[in-house]
């Protein structure tokens, strides 16, 4: 017989099933991609606010070690920061190096300057989304934000991801070595997804925990989802976007 988290846990898996049905990075520029139909001007324009998003975004981990203590669960919790941290900022992780700077060296790819890295135009959407994911971290208990940055998004198992680096190398010639940063994420969902759901199983035994991952899960999605339509429209040159900060 299954326990009320387990049962929780279950539910959280279908919903990220049904999220699954539109690729990671937005129904658009995914077709786009697959199509050959983006010039490379926008895919430098892409990537840059790729670039953005993924270094400041992982900021909320520190959020998160600050929200987490020292109980049996909150070290568990920590352990899997820093095996996720390794990934994100050295090179002894999944990848030949930090993937921030993956995603730097994918902008590079397509042409993009070390000029428009330091200055990049984002989409407003992705600005809001990285704020929010950020002051998320400093407010939550950290498995809250943990559970709906992991759960969002590295516990996707749909194919999307090989199929862009498959059109990205096929109809725009890009390298292994230029799409190193997906093939780094591939298989995310062992790694970093699964053991997110079995903290959250051990943590998520009140109807009043359930609904903050179940919210903060959901809000990610949305906001997630926002920021990369945000993110294409600026690429395409529909929307100006603004400068950031880095």
């Amino acid at each position: 017989m299954s326990t009320q988290s387990q049962a929780f846990t279950k539910d959280l898996r279908a919903y990220i099933q049904e999220q699954e049905k539109a690729p990671l990075y937005g129904k658009s520029f995914f077709e786009g991609v697959m199509a050959g139909t983006m010039n490379r001007e926008a895919l430098k324009k892409w990537a840059i606010q790729h670039h953005y998003r993924t270094g400041q975004h992982i900021r909320a981990f520190g959020g998160i070690f600050l929200n987490t203590g020292l109980s049996p669960l909150d070290q568990k919790i920590r352990r899997h920061i820093v095996e996720n941290l390794i990934d994100e900022e050295t090179v002894m992780g999944r990848g030949d190096d930090a993937h921030w700077l993956l995603s730097r060296r994918l902008a590079e790819a397509f042409g993009a300057t070390p000029e428009e890295l330091s200055h990049p135009r984002v989409a407003k959407e992705a600005l809001d989304y990285v704020n929010w994911v950020i002051e998320l971290g400093r407010r939550e208990y950290g498995l809250v934000t943990l559970a709906a940055m992991s759960i969002g998004g590295e516990s996707r198992r749909e194919n999307s991801m090989e199929r862009l680096v498959q059109a990205l190398s096929e109809k725009y010639g890009l390298s292994r070595e230029a799409l190193e940063f997906f093939y780094a994420h591939m298989g995310e969902a062992e790694a970093h997804g699964d053991p997110v759901y079995k903290l959250v199983e051990e943590y998520a035994t009140t109807p009043e925990r359930q609904e903050k991952i179940r919210t903060a899960l959901r809000t990610w999605c949305e906001k997630f989802r926002a920021a990369q339509e945000g993110i294409f429209k600026v690429a395409l040159g529909v929307e100006e976007g603004l400068e950031a900060m880095l």
